[in-house]
This record gives structure tokens, C-alpha cells and sequence, in this order.
């Protein structure tokens, strides 16, 4: 009979299912894994926006996207696999070799209209999440689950006590957990929200700073017919400032659930320099990007739209579309071509979107192996700890780091 104290994994999106799975190969130690959502029934559906439609399977957090900006939603996911349950497939990176099965090349026979336009304007056909259906970890999880070696506490941690740098317990609202050992793998916003929760900053400075996202700005196509495809998302092209900021245009062939007369293009910084943080105040927490704090980063975009303007307004997307839609405020693309650089990087800091690509809140709290410093048995395997948010879609790189610490703990957990 196992007399351990469980594992404790907080969070069952993509980093948490993956060390979960991982850490039950690895040890014998009983594992309890602490996820609110429920796990998905979309896997087979190549069209994301339907997942999207699924309220069960997603969250929002308001967030400050840019200094002295109004607060937006950030879409979290909620569900058991989080963000690869719910996500636009797009693998824009090098796949995690252990998964690259998992995956494969879009064809010409996943694109829409709006991607075959992208496709003339030097896009390519991305890697995708998916071959024979979605790849979700949380699949693995369940299979664990059903089998007894995984228990799941279905609510969200609220905060961790501790004593002498050690922690001890994880509540919910109607449960405590005692665990051995704990492993925050809630995201970039969340982890650092549930530590500040637990006053551990005294302990462990430098929690929240750090936080990243890559810079959106997206414009809309009207489209002249509705066209059957297979993806709503399956071509990207890469390109580059001048001054080698690295940027991501990505062909979205609806614009939601409802809405399949209009077309979607976006562009996205994808190397950003600016920095924000998770913070708490005396009455609540925040999370402010902060994005297009610096002159490079600035500058970045404003090349980034001028770009998009082009590539919205080429005979390819006009063969297909009647109208560029920019903004509520009724601007024209003509109008946004004609402004001068103070003009446009104005436009664009009140424009400014965000994708669910948050990182690096904790990547100055943690050693190599994912362990907070200065608490014993609590570790972060997200993407908190991520150096800075990758170039490129995140999951690949988060799940390549929480499979490494996951393993390299589980090694020592016989």
C-alpha cells in the first residue's frame, strides 16, 4: 500500500496533462491533479471557433494590454488539456519530437479561400495539431483517471498554505488537498495569481514580474461568397522589420462561430522586448502586459500593420473580399495607409489585441529544474517560466519544458 502524500498538480490544461501523464509513468506515488473543467467533446471537429462556441471549455481574465489602456478579456481555457482542447491547431514551431506523429503539414486541401489568398502572398502551409484528430493531452489524463491512478479534484485552487518554505496544503473552495509535493502548471496568469494569493512574496521575490504576449493587430475581410473548407486556420507567413523583429500574419477563413461572411487576417510580433507583470493591489489582482512599452516594439508594429495593409488591400484578397474592416470607429484601410508614423502608432496602441499566448510571469523564481527558489517542494511547470514568450505558437515549447521537468522529478520520486 503507496503511504505517500500525493503529487499535487494544479492546473490540467497542456503543461499540467503533460506532467501528469509523465510523473504516472515515472513514479509510483498517487497523483492528484486540480482542474475546474470539464474534458472536451470537440477533439474530432477540425474547426476550432465551434470549440471556441463551447462556453464550458473557456474562461476570461481582464487584462491590461498596453499603459493606461482599458481592461480586456483574455480567453484562459477550462477544460481538462486546456489551451490544445480549444486552440486554432496552428504548430507554427518545431514539433516536441515525442508528438511529431501527432501532427502534420496542412495541404492545399485544408484551405479555405482566405488561406489559398495567403498562400500567393508568400504564406505557407503551417504544421498542424492534428492528424486523424486533435491532439489533447487531456485524452491521456482521462484514460489515467478512468483506470484509478490519477484522482481529479474538480474545482480551482485559491491559495497554498505553507510553513518553514514548505507547502502544505492547497485549497479550493471546498476541499483541502495535502500533497508531498506541488507543481503550478495553472498559466502564466494564474500561477502567479495563486502564489500572491498565498502571501509567498516575501519568500520568493520577483513573483508576476516578467509577463509577455505576442502584439495583435487584426483586420477583417468581408467576404464575396462563403466557400467550403476544412480548417478555420491552416496558413501563416513569417516576415521580418527592418529592423529584424520577427513577425507572424496568420489567415483566419471566419471571424467566430456566427459570423462565416467575414474572413479574418492578423499579424503578430512575435520577439517582443516589452514586459508587464501579475500584480495584487490592496483590493485585487492584475495583469497588465504592458505591451509596446519600448521604441523597437513600437516601431515593430507600425511596419507590421503597414505590412498587413499591403497584403489585405493585393489583388488576391480583393478577388475574394469586398471590404476591409479595421475598427468600430468606421476607419477605412485607405484611411489607416494615409497616416503618418505618430498618427499610426497611435492607432495601433488603442488597437492593439492579444492572443492566449501569455508567458513568462515566473521565469525569474524558478532553477533549472522548475523548483521555486526558496520554497522545498514547489515547482512550476508552465508557461510562466518560459524565458520570454517563444516565435513562434507556444504549446510546442510548453509542453517540451513541462515534459522536462516533470520527467527529471519523477526520476526522483521512486
Amino acid at each position: 500500500m503507496n503511504t505517500h502524500l500525493p503529487i499535487v498538480v494544479i492546473g490540467g490544461g497542456t503543461a499540467g496533462c503533460t506532467v501528469v501523464s509523465t510523473l504516472a509513468s515515472l513514479t509510483s506515488f498517487p497523483i492528484v491533479l486540480v482542474e475546474p473543467g470539464p474534458i472536451s467533446q470537440h477533439d474530432d471537429d477540425e474547426k476550432f471557433f465551434d470549440h471556441l462556441s463551447d462556453e464550458q471549455l473557456h474562461s476570461t481574465i481582464e487584462t491590461t494590454l498596453v499603459d493606461g489602456g482599458i481592461e480586456k478579456p483574455y480567453v484562459q481555457a477550462r477544460s481538462l488539456g486546456g489551451g490544445s482542447a480549444i486552440n486554432g491547431l496552428l504548430l507554427t514551431g518545431e514539433a516536441p519530437p515525442f508528438l511529431e506523429g501527432l501532427t502534420r503539414m496542412a495541404t492545399d486541401a485544408d484551405c479555405g479561400q482566405m488561406g489559398k489568398a495567403l498562400l500567393t502572398e508568400s504564406g505557407r502551409h503551417s504544421r498542424l495539431w492534428w492528424n486523424g484528430g486533435r491532439w489533447n493531452p487531456g485524452r491521456a489524463v482521462q484514460h489515467l483517471v478512468d483506470e484509478g491512478r490519477v484522482s481529479v479534484v474538480t474545482d480551482a485552487v485559491s491559495y497554498l498554505d505553507h510553513s518553514q518554505r514548505k507547502i502544505t496544503v492547497a485549497h479550493t473552495a471546498s476541499e483541502a488537498v495535502e500533497g508531498s509535493v506541488f507543481i503550478l502548471s495553472a498559466g502564466a496568469l494564474l500561477t502567479p495569481s495563486i502564489m500572491l494569493h498565498s502571501s509567498l512574496e516575501r519568500s520568493v521575490p520577483g513573483i508576476g514580474d516578467g509577463l509577455q504576449n505576442h502584439p495583435t493587430v487584426t483586420f477583417g475581410v468581408r467576404l464575396r461568397e462563403s466557400i467550403p473548407y476544412r480548417f478555420d486556420a491552416s496558413v501563416v507567413r513569417e516576415s521580418t522589420t527592418s529592423s529584424g523583429a520577427e513577425l507572424l500574419t496568420v489567415a483566419y477563413e471566419r471571424a467566430s462561430f456566427e459570423d462565416r461572411s467575414l474572413g479574418l487576417l492578423s499579424v503578430s510580433l512575435l520577439n517582443p522586448d516589452s514586459r508587464g507583470a501579475v500584480w495584487r493591489s490592496s483590493t485585487a489582482m492584475h495583469s497588465d502586459f504592458n505591451m509596446l512599452a519600448t521604441l523597437r516594439d513600437r516601431v515593430a508594429m507600425r511596419e507590421a500593420v503597414r505590412e498587413l495593409i499591403s497584403t489585405a488591400t493585393s489583388e488576391a484578397f480583393t478577388k475574394i473580399g469586398h471590404e476591409v474592416l479595421i475598427d468600430e470607429e468606421g476607419h477605412g484601410v485607405d484611411d489607416l495607409a494615409a497616416m503618418n508614423n505618430a498618427s499610426l502608432d497611435e492607432w495601433i496602441y488603442e488597437h492593439v489585441a492579444l492572443v492566449s499566448h501569455a508567458t513568462s510571469s515566473c521565469h525569474g523564481i524558478v532553477d533549472d529544474g522548475g523548483m521555486v527558489r526558496g520554497i522545498s517542494n514547489l515547482y512550476i511547470a508552465d508557461a510562466s517560466i518560459l524565458q520570454s514568450v517563444p516565435s513562434c505558437t507556444p504549446a510546442g515549447p510548453v509542453v517540451i519544458e513541462a515534459s522536462r521537468i516533470a520527467r527529471a522529478l519523477g526520476e526522483t520520486l521512486v
